[in-house]
């Protein structure tokens, strides 16, 4: 805001799951609170049994499109949140709020009408639309770059930029479990 004078509509997080496992989840609370969500609480235990959308009112700015890029790991011992996280992303898509006040709203619309002018059902282009997690192929751990560069086998940035979008292109959510979808990511 100090930068730009203004929220960004946009922001990626890497999330790992020992910074989630060693912080209680500091990282994952952090991106429900840009998305404008806030946990709800179980009345014994101390666990988070599900979400609730925070008035924009109440928010007092927008609410930011996040996408996530997730570790194998994170993936592996946490399948239940990478499923809240994808009901909080398609919570806030669903909102009938102005697109200065829903980021993320805002970019499904324009990605819905993308793929849907390219013959897309739209059923089909909602879904991919709706994608915000993505990760390491299925049963696959790291994202490839370190192998390269110990390696030698790249020339130049463009080279590990390559293995790191190929690595990490994999959605993840309640309707996908590691579909390769480059372009998206």
């Amino acid at each position: 805001i100090k930068e730009k004078g203004e929220y960004p509509q946009r922001i990626g997080i890497v999330v790992w799951a020992t910074d989630t496992m060693r912080t209680g989840g500091d990282d994952i609370a952090y991106l429900f609170w840009l998305m404008g969500l806030r946990p709800v609480w179980s009345d014994r235990g101390g666990a988070v049994t599900g979400l609730e959308v925070i008035p924009a009112q109440e928010l007092g700015r927008p609410r930011i499109d996040m996408t996530l890029r997730i570790s194998g790991l994170f993936r592996d011992t946490f399948p239940g949140l990478v499923h809240m996280i994808d009901k909080g992303v398609e919570m806030i898509a669903g909102l009938d709020e102005s697109e200065d006040v829903n980021f993320l709203a805002a970019h499904l619309k324009q990605d819905l009408l993308e793929k849907m002018k390219t013959g897309m059902p739209e059923h089909e282009a909602r879904d991919q639309a709706l994608i915000r997690i993505f990760g390491d192929p299925p049963g696959n751990h790291g994202c490839g770059v370190g192998e390269v560069v110990h390696a030698s086998a790249w020339k130049d940035r463009k080279d590990i930029a390559d293995v790191y979008t190929t690595w990490g292109a994999h959605a993840y959510g309640r309707k996908f479990r590691g579909e390769k979808v480059p372009k998206l990511f």
